[in-house]
């Protein structure tokens, strides 16, 4: 039998919730089901005991014991790292996203380890940490493949960084997902918005676009999703618009994937995004999809007036305006979940994780190509 491929996907946080953890999850178990392949999941923080259920199949590696910035205990993780990597023959090194990448340059360089920087936002995305900005110019610069998310950004990698390689790769809807035999609810008058409660997901401004939307629609409520840092700020936008009870915080889910199922559409109003999985898993769910057309994800998922519609961003009034019409109308709202359906069999998990696949290989015998 052939020497297995060691790999290790390097993560800030690995039971953290959000995107990041979801799809790390979902490819890391499907890829441990390999017998090609040993997968090692490196937690740069000290694992909390909340968030998603980890293959116990996977080997499991964390670097600071506290709740450490990046900036200050890199130096101390990069020695651990470098020892974790000697002592299991780590053949390449994932970095997801762009707070770890400079970790995954260190522990690297100077060695036969292959590294990937695994995007998980958008290049063009607006961010306030320059700290993140120069993480992702430094990162790209030093790895040996970069895996971007959308084929809008393979591009903005090659033109924008000094990458050698750039290749894309969608992140996969959830199998369990594609499995449900659950039907879409053509009568709810529920609409469903996931996403860390923080500035990249905009959800101050969804306050304006539900105020337009739940005055003129009486039957109608909107359910948000997710926790951050901006919880109060928006509950108190909610409370002084007069939206409590209808416009409603709901916090963390452990089922959230049953709680699709109950809407009518899902809304996304992001300022920007790598690929959504929000969207997708909305999809999945047979879910009408409403979101702003920012410069990377919806348009690779949304057709618009097809299975959804795309907004110009940060356009309140005509958001609303496409939510209520939705709202209103029943046909419209069935066809676009019968569209979505028709659409969803392309970001299949198998598929995807043959890709990834694919690319350890090419990586482990030095073959890999900018034409993957």
């Amino acid at each position: 039998m052939a020497k297995k491929i060691n790999v290790a996907f390097l993560l800030t946080r690995i039971r953290e919730k959000g995107g990041i953890s979801r799809v790390t999850s979902i490819i890391s178990k499907e890829l441990a089901k390999d017998e090609r392949f040993n997968i090692h999941l490196v937690s740069y923080q000290k694992r909390e005991e909340s968030g998603y259920d980890w293959d116990q199949n996977l080997f499991y590696h964390e670097l600071v014991d506290a709740r450490v910035k990046m900036k200050r205990g890199m130096l101390k993780a990069n020695k651990r790292l470098r020892k974790i990597i000697a002592q299991n023959g780590i053949q390449i090194v994932v970095s997801c996203g762009q707070e770890v990448g400079p970790l995954g340059v260190l522990c690297t360089r100077f060695g036969k380890t292959k590294l990937v920087y695994w995007s998980h936002s958008s290049f063009k995305g607006k961010t306030h940490s320059k700290f993140k900005v120069a993480n992702e110019y430094f990162t790209t610069s030093f790895a040996d493949v970069v895996v971007s998310l959308t084929k809008t950004d393979k591009v903005n990698y090659k033109k924008g960084t000094l990458a050698k390689k750039v290749i894309q790769i969608y992140n996969p809807v959830d199998g369990r997902l594609l499995g449900s035999q659950s039907t879409y609810d053509a009568d709810s008058h529920k609409i469903i918005s996931v996403g860390r409660l923080v500035f990249q997901k905009n959800f101050l401004l969804l306050v304006d676009v539900a105020k337009l939307v739940l005055e003129s629609n009486p039957k109608a409520s909107w359910h948000i999703f997710g926790s951050g840092y901006l919880e109060q700020e928006i509950q108190e936008k909610i409370v002084a618009n007069g939206l409590q009870g209808r416009l409603i915080l709901e916090g963390q889910s452990d089922n959230l994937y049953n709680q699709y199922g109950e809407h009518a559409m899902l809304v996304m109003t992001s300022r920007f995004e790598g690929f959504p999985m929000s969207l997708l898993e909305g999809m999945a769910c047979k879910l009408p999809l409403v979101s702003f057309d920012i410069p990377t994800g919806p348009n690779e998922i949304i057709r618009d007036g097809e299975n959804g519609y795309l907004i110009p961003p940060n356009d309140i009034t005509a958001m609303a305006n496409k939510i209520d019409d939705l709202l209103k109308n029943r046909e419209r709202r069935i066809a676009f979940s019968h569209a979505s359906q028709e659409q969803i069999g392309m970001f299949g998990l198998p598929q995807i994780v043959d890709e990834w696949s694919t690319l350890f290989k090419s990586l482990a015998h030095n073959e890999v190509s900018s034409s993957m």
